[in-house]
């Protein structure tokens, strides 16, 4: 009897980015999904995101996500069980948090917590072993040195097997496609026999993790056993009994909410008959505030009156002292005197000449200026004064009436709400209570929960043991060989490059020396045309998938390609040095055809079946395919407001906060917050 084909099985259903303003969020359904748009929009933001939140040691993104972004939620089916995951995008060594629910419901289960990367360690262990465990792919250690028997035994990460599922914009139609570092591309090929079962030491390891995973659901059996017991003597009611609990609750709790808001109704309107009240008193507040203005001027204007005043009459008593001085002075007649210093003869009136006349008539005449002055002064102060007082009287009058319409306010508003105080202290009363009824029942609800998740643990862990008895059965009888795996792979590979048109598709194979796709006999990193080595590289990661789907391996039947017509149309500048323009001419790379049979062969294959999933982020659609592809697009992102059913990048609100002034300050307050500090996991990406 033929065996069942149980693949691991990877579905993302939702990403969140929660942000200060909003959440941004975006939606995805198993088989084909396309994210399409104009330049520095965010998509390629969303592929980076999902890579960090299924372990990625860092996320790039453009800058409206790292102005408004906070943390990432990634909602994923993980053989079928949903999982959401949690993490910060501006600290990536803190803990990972994950919720054993859909992302709407974390709030009401406890999350595990995961170290990001195997330097720290966390009280649930290692995230990347989460998710090896959850799609039941076997936790081992590789050799370092596959052909020598001491070599040193290094520790298989998810991002090993991940990078069999992500081909992003740099690595697309590139001729390093997994890099140049010589000792992980080793462990990257140990990681494909892991994939497709044809691994030396995978029966051993195999029998080792059975037997772990009888002890882990053992140990579970058996924690799960305790908190039975405790929650039986504790007497916590059954999980269906507290969902009805705490249904009834908050079916009570919103009725009094309701009730209450009504009673608030209720009094405003019936205090609309003190409107002509509190009209009035906002009158006279702003009369009195009108008033006290002027009485400000005035005082201003009443000590600069002094001031000039005080100046007037020592002016006044100057000139004064001036006459006496003059008047007591001796008066001589004109005569002729000698000069101290040169002892010529010269006559007094010639010297007074020269000298500011201070006769007492002029001088008399300034005084009598001064003192008028002096006495207009005195007039505009008593003026002032006057003012003064009469608006220190008008408010002190208004005050009074002030106080005696707040009093009547008070009053009558006393009558207007007693009625309603004692049924609203009531029902402000019993909301309380029920509210810290609710949440000691969401406490014991969240540990019934938990005690459902273990249970359904215990028949994940049965159904993995099963899997891989089952597994461990067939390597026995049948272990694939590497060979065969490159004969099944070439083949796919030949019919996507025979599907989208490459000329002289002959000799298509998988290399034995580097697990990469050749054609023409050629190597990959020997093909010149970089449009031929792009519909090669996402053919060649198709081919995967696809085997996968036809048989019980080790490859999570996912996939993200990031900008898919890369070299293929148009291409940009900073990729023209790796590719010869020429031969992209002579391939025939300028014609759509090629670009829309791309497309076809991707809508053939979620048509022909759906149990895998794939995420496309390219610049644009082939217009001829517009209707077809319709159905798989989850975002149109665009520059131009006007495109209908398209929006403005995936921070769709960026332009409420695009000021440069607000961004730098917003990067001031950030940059203390943000820990620069990271551990780089052996197993991730270069």
């Amino acid at each position: 009897m033929a065996l069942k084909i149980v693949t691991p099985k990877l579905i993302v259903n939702h990403l969140v980015l929660v942000g200060s303003r909003k959440n941004y969020e975006v939606n995805f359904k198993e088989g084909l999904n396309i994210i399409y748009g104009d330049s520095d929009t965010g998509k390629s933001s969303i592929l980076n995101l999902i890579n960090y939140c299924l372990g990625s040691n860092k996320v790039d993104f453009y800058d409206e996500i790292e102005i408004t972004g906070k943390y990432c939620l990634l909602e994923v089916a993980l053989r079928g069980i949903v999982y959401t995951i949690k993490r910060d995008i501006f600290k990536p060594n803190n803990e990972i948090e994950v919720y054993k629910c859909p992302h709407i419901e974390i709030n009401n289960f406890f999350p595990k917590y995961y170290s990001p990367n195997y330097v720290q360690n966390s009280e649930d262990g290692f995230f990347s072993d989460f998710l090896l465990s959850s799609i039941n792919i076997p936790i081992i250690k590789l050799k370092e040195a596959p052909s020598r028997a001491d070599s040193k035994l290094i520790r298989l990460s998810f991002r090993d097997l991940f990078k069999y599922n992500y081909l992003d914009q740099d690595k697309i139609g590139s001729k390093k496609i997994f890099g140049d570092n010589q000792p992980y591309l080793v462990k990257l090929r140990e990681t494909f026999k892991l994939m497709y079962n044809v691994l030396d030491s995978q029966i051993l390891e195999l029998v080792k993790i059975i037997g772990e995973k009888i002890v882990l659901k053992n140990e579970l059996e058996k924690k799960n056993k305790s908190v039975s017991s405790f929650l039986k003597e504790t007497e916590v009611d059954s999980l269906k009994d507290l969902t009805f609990k705490l249904d009834s609750i908050e079916e009570e709790y919103n009725a009094i909410i309701f009730e209450l808001k009504n009673i608030d109704k209720e009094i405003i309107k019936d205090s609309t008959d003190l409107d002509n009240l509190r009209t009035d008193i906002q009158y006279i507040e702003s009369e009195i505030s009108e008033i006290s203005q002027d009485l400000i001027v005035n005082q201003q204007e009443i000590r600069q009156n002094i001031s000039l005043r005080n100046e007037y009459s020592n002016d006044i008593r100057k000139v004064i002292a001036t006459l006496e001085v003059i008047d007591k002075f001796p008066r001589r007649e004109d005569s002729q005197i000698n000069c101290p210093v040169c002892e010529q003869s010269m006559n007094i009136s010639k010297l007074k000449e020269h000298f500011t006349n201070s006769n007492a008539t002029s001088i008399k005449g300034e005084l009598n200026g001064l003192r008028r002055r002096k006495k207009e002064i005195e007039k505009i102060y008593d003026v002032l004064k006057e003012s003064i007082e009469n608006k220190e009287y008008q408010i002190k009058t208004k005050a009074s009436e002030l106080e005696e319409l707040r009093y009547l306010l008070d009053k009558q508003s006393i009558n207007i709400v007693s009625p309603f105080i004692n049924r609203r202290d009531a029902l402000s009363s019993r909301s309380g209570s029920l509210d810290s009824d609710r949440k000691n029942l969401k406490h014991f609800y969240k540990i019934r929960i938990q005690q459902s998740i273990n249970d359904d643990e215990i028949k994940d862990l049965d159904s993995k043991i099963n899997e891989h008895n089952e597994t461990l059965k067939k390597l026995k009888e049948n272990a694939p060989k590497l060979d065969d795996v490159f004969k099944d792979l070439g083949i796919k590979l030949k019919d996507f490059v025979n599907f989208v048109g490459v000329k002289n598709a002959q000799n298509v194979t998988i290399s034995p020396k580097n697990y990469l796709p050749n054609i023409r006999n050629k190597d990959y990193e020997q093909i010149t045309s970089g449009g031929v080595r792009t519909i090669t590289s996402v053919g060649y990661f198709i081919s995967l998938m696809l085997y996968a789907s036809e048989n019980s391996v080790n490859y999570p039947s996912f996939l993200m390609i990031d900008t898919i017509a890369k070299y293929i149309g148009k291409t940009k500048d900073k990729d023209l040095v790796e590719t010869d323009i020429k031969e992209d001419f002579a391939e025939g790379m300028n014609d759509s055809k090629k670009y829309e049979n791309m497309y076809r062969y991707l809508i053939s294959l979620n048509k022909s079946s759906n149990s895998f999933q794939i995420i496309i982020v390219d610049n644009d659609i082939p217009e001829n395919l517009t209707n077809e592809l319709k159905p798989y697009i989850r975002k149109h992102y665009t520059v131009n407001s006007k495109i209908a059913g398209a929006e403005i990048g995936f921070i769709n609100d960026a332009s409420t906060f695009d000021n440069s002034k607000d961004k730098m300050k917003f990067y001031d307050n950030l940059s203390g917050e943000i820990d620069n500090e990271i551990f780089f996991d052996d197993n991730d990406d270069e």
